[in-house]
């Protein structure tokens, strides 16, 4: 799975790269022969850039393949035939209980990883209108899959006919 830097991480990255540039270019200056001093201007101005990146940039992650990755154990899958594919360790489920987030409509629906056993919530967000989408999706929370999730999942995969994912949901032991 890719990975996409947030704002915040942007930001403290770009302070970071210009503050080694800066000390790359005092440290030039002070042990540096008169009339040598271009190597330094280079390394300021790199270091004026990369603030100016960190500051500026955008989450672009519109060369990454469009799937669906855990965010804990990395497993990912392309989204197509992520249900149908027997190999997939992801298994898209919620159509039959999706959540709405109130301020602006977005459908939140979650996904099992049958790897680790956890259950994420994702959106669509395939233009990165968030600016926090990875591969096309925006994630949220992730947590233990429960008795509830596995009865939804069954459920969807019933009514889907899934048979391959029956079978996988019945060896999936979870707490209670």
């Amino acid at each position: 799975m890719s990975k996409v830097y947030y704002k915040k991480d942007r930001i403290k990255y770009g302070i970071l790269w210009m503050l080694i540039f800066a000390g790359l270019a005092y440290a030039v200056m002070m042990i540096s022969f008169p009339g040598n001093n271009w190597v330094s201007a280079g390394l300021i101005v790199m270091a004026i850039l990369s603030l100016i990146t960190g500051i500026s940039g955008t989450n672009d992650d519109s060369k990454s393949p469009i799937g669906l990755g855990c965010p804990k154990c990395k497993a990912f899958h392309p989204l197509i035939n992520v249900n149908i594919n027997e190999d997939s360790s992801i298994y898209m489920y919620g159509e039959n209980c999706f959540r709405t987030r109130e301020e602006d409509g977005l459908n939140i629906y979650p996904f099992l990883c049958f790897k680790c056993k956890q259950i994420t919530e994702y959106a669509s967000d395939p233009n990165n209108q968030s600016g926090h989408a990875v591969c096309g999706f925006e994630y949220f929370k992730s947590k233990k899959a429960t008795k509830t999730d596995i009865d939804n999942a069954t459920e969807y995969a019933k009514l889907n006919n899934h048979v391959h994912i029956l079978k996988k949901l019945k060896n999936v032991k979870v707490s209670k």
